[in-house]
């Protein structure tokens, strides 16, 4: 499957990249980051969602990587975009610092998705982010921020009668 990662056939590199989702191991890594600036929007979606998926099995390999898969949240194509979102938010925790660095910066459509990935990893870890962003001027920022919170239960007030 990593030699296939490299193939010429970009449909050999997504089917690749799609296994490798499934059944890949720590030595995928390095492939699929590079697969994640393949001329193709596909396969870059496909490597994105395959780390994501990756993490689950092998997380100390797929950390290190998070803030560079973080900065494919400006990816010219929205269905990359969205991939990403996908696969940080199932890296859960350990993806939060790079999406609370995407949060600072200037590309809505990243902010957007940051937002909305941390949203779907619904921690306090996501909530202590999410927080600032019920102020933030970007509508959907704050609105996953706030639909997040919640979520979670931390927008409950509580009248209490002595």
């Amino acid at each position: 499957l990593l030699t296939l990662l490299q193939a010429p056939d970009a449909n050999q590199r997504w089917w690749a990249a799609r296994a490798l989702a499934h059944c890949g191991t720590d030595a995928a890594v390095p492939g699929l980051v590079t697969a994640l600036s393949d001329e193709d929007h596909t396969l870059r979606a496909a490597a994105a969602l395959a780390l994501g998926h990756l993490y689950t099995r092998a997380p100390d390999a797929v950390r290190p990587v998070l803030e560079q898969v973080a900065t494919k949240l400006t990816d010219k194509d929205g269905v990359v975009r969205q991939t990403v979102a996908d696969a940080l938010a199932l890296c859960g925790n350990d993806a939060v610092p790079a999406l609370a660095q995407i949060l600072q910066g200037t590309h809505e459509g990243a902010r957007t998705r940051a937002a909305y990935a941390l949203r779907k990893i619904a921690t306090m870890k996501a909530a202590g982010v999410l927080y600032p962003c019920l102020n933030d001027t970007n509508y959907l920022v704050h609105m996953y921020a706030y639909e997040g919170l919640d979520e979670m239960g931390l927008l409950e007030n509580i009248l209490v009668v002595v």
